[in-house]
């Protein structure tokens, strides 16, 4: 799945929209994600294979909005990975265009308390 070669480097979707979409993609992601990996111009991740239609749904939407980056879904038997690639010269902007694919960071529960000092 190419990018268009003359696609805006914009999100195309109205605010409304984009933050429902934003929302989906980060349910599906807390849902199902099992890992991932972010190189320069590229994010891999590996779902469970019951999130497959939800991704085809989510690919689908992505290209038209965002038709400058490459979507690639490859499907096996226990799980789904896609392979997002951002344009040549986009090094530096990847991380923040694929941020809505990433897991949240966890914020940590230690405090540097004594042991079963806090709650």
């Amino acid at each position: 799945m190419r990018a268009a070669p003359d696609a805006p480097l914009a999100c195309t979707l109205p605010t409304a929209a984009l933050s429902e979409r934003l929302a989906w993609i980060r349910q599906v992601t807390e849902q199902h994600l099992i890992s991932h990996h972010l190189s320069e111009r590229a994010l891999r991740l590996t779902y469970q294979h019951d999130a497959k239609a939800q991704l085809e749904r989510i690919v689908a939407g992505e290209q038209d909005c965002c038709s400058f980056l490459e979507f690639n879904l490859e499907g096996g038997p226990a799980t789904v990975v896609l392979t997002i690639r951002a344009p040549e010269g986009l090094e530096r902007d990847a991380r923040w265009l694929f941020d809505q694919f990433l897991p949240r960071a966890v914020p940590s529960r230690r405090c540097g308390c004594a042991p079963g000092a806090c709650g």
